[in-house]
């Protein structure tokens, strides 16, 4: 089978690279085997040989297909910068940094490192990248990672807050160790168990690392830098050269073991006039559906479809334990859709460091004469106050509406959410707001 290492030339290694960065940032799922999405203007196909837990995936040639999937071009990296581009920039509002008209791009950036032959636009240090290209087997990996472990993490830990050692594991052993497993050095997860066990006897050796290694170990997400999506991305010029200055995001964290077992999403009690009833596939199906094709429930969902697929979606949600659909009435009358979700289970968890009993909450009002009344925010903060006291573990409650979307944003500030962060996801960028216990 193909790999990266295989296929000639560095037109590759920058457009891999790229994938990576995109997939990564925009956390986009990844599973061994054909990999089709669109970036921009650009519907793109391949085939993913390696998947890796620290985004470190290996891909066979990278094609630009037509609408009928069939192959038009290679992707080249000046192509796929482009479209990368010019997706962060409508992902963003017009208003953000990387809009702005000094605010440059990944074009810029891949026009100057051509001559420099580079192939990132943020690199790891090159004493890391020296390493990650000359070790040959596990046991020398392994050897390394003591040293590296050792060397760096324990000087970064002495006396550093948080925020100045936030990406000095996924800038340093997890990419390296990614390095090696795309080379077939080492499986990552070996050396990933090696990692957590090195760290632990870390922070019993030196206490006043114990903090930021416990987040480490245990946090769902760790820190990581974004260097081709995202509001506040820019790239700056100097002596020639165009360089990013990144911001952070979250990352999964493989270093964390697999989450607790939590219930499945409770139904809350909403009152004040509300009521709330799972979907009921007899009677109800009918009125998402109908809901779901209005054009203003549709410019946001994203999900006007048939009748027969609304069916088994619903079905499909009851019979799991990742999310609730339901109708709610309000004095009677039936007004909007809610899907009730365990975040753990969602594609959210990959976001930000949840705890395992946060609950999240999509709305969609159906009845257009209901929009514009207040009806969105008094649902969302009775949604809330109700899936809290529901679950007496859960702390907190998330929604991720579309930057895009300022009625929904704003409807969600009024219910008592605060906006926390924004968030890339496979399809648009987020803004994560948060109800708080």
């Amino acid at each position: 089978m193909t790999t990266d290492a295989d296929l000639a030339g560095q037109a590759h290694q920058r457009s891999a690279a790229l994938l990576r960065r995109w997939l990564a940032e925009t956390h986009t799922p990844v599973a061994e085997g054909p990999l089709r999405l669109s970036i921009g203007p650009l519907r793109l196909r391949t085939e993913v040989v390696y998947d890796s837990p620290t985004g470190a995936h290996g891909f066979g040639p990278i094609h630009v297909v037509d609408g009928a999937d069939a192959v038009v071009a290679v992707a080249e990296p000046g192509v796929l910068a482009a479209a990368c581009a010019a997706e962060a920039r409508a992902r963003a509002l017009p208003d953000a940094p990387v809009n702005e008209p000094g605010a440059r791009s990944v074009v810029d950036w891949l026009v100057t490192a051509l001559a420099r032959r580079e192939v990132d636009p943020l690199p790891l240090a090159e004493d890391l990248v020296a390493v990650g290209r000359s070790v040959t087997d596990a046991a020398e990996a392994r050897r390394w990672l003591s040293a590296h472990v050792e060397g760096r993490l324990l000087p970064g830990l002495v006396g550093a807050d948080g925020s100045r050692c936030a990406t000095l594991l996924t800038r340093g052993a997890l990419a390296v160790i990614g390095l090696f497993g795309r080379r077939g050095v080492v499986h990552e997860a070996d050396l990933i168990a090696a990692l957590a066990a090195e760290l632990r006897a870390l922070a019993e050796t030196h206490p006043d690392t114990e903090p930021v290694v416990r987040h480490w170990l245990t946090s769902p997400t760790l820190t990581d830098l974004a260097v081709l999506n995202g509001s506040g991305l820019r790239y700056r010029e100097e002596a020639g050269r165009v360089r990013p200055e990144p911001v952070p995001f979250e990352v999964p964290n493989p270093l964390r073991p697999p989450a607790p077992d939590v219930p499945g999403v409770p139904l809350p009690e909403l009152g004040e006039g509300w009521s709330l009833r799972p979907v009921g596939l007899d009677g109800d199906v009918e009125l998402v559906h109908r809901w779901m094709n209005r054009e203003h429930v549709a410019v946001n969902w994203h999900q006007d479809w048939p009748l027969d697929r609304w069916r088994d979606e619903l079905t499909a949600q009851l019979g799991g334990r990742h999310s609730l659909p339901c109708v709610v009435s309000r004095d009677g009358r039936d007004v909007a859709y809610l899907e009730l979700y365990r975040v753990v289970r969602d594609k959210l968890a990959r976001c930000y460091a949840h705890d395992p009993h946060d609950l999240g909450v999509h709305i969609a009002i159906g009845e257009p004469d209901e929009i514009g009344r207040g009806v969105g925010s008094s649902l969302l903060r009775a949604a809330a106050l109700g899936l809290l006291a529901a679950d007496p573990a859960c702390r907190r409650v998330v929604a991720e509406p579309n930057v895009h979307n300022g009625a929904s944003v704003r409807a969600f500030g009024k219910a008592g959410f605060e906006r926390s962060r924004e968030v890339g996801l496979a399809n648009k960028n987020s803004a994560l707001m948060v109800f708080a216990r």
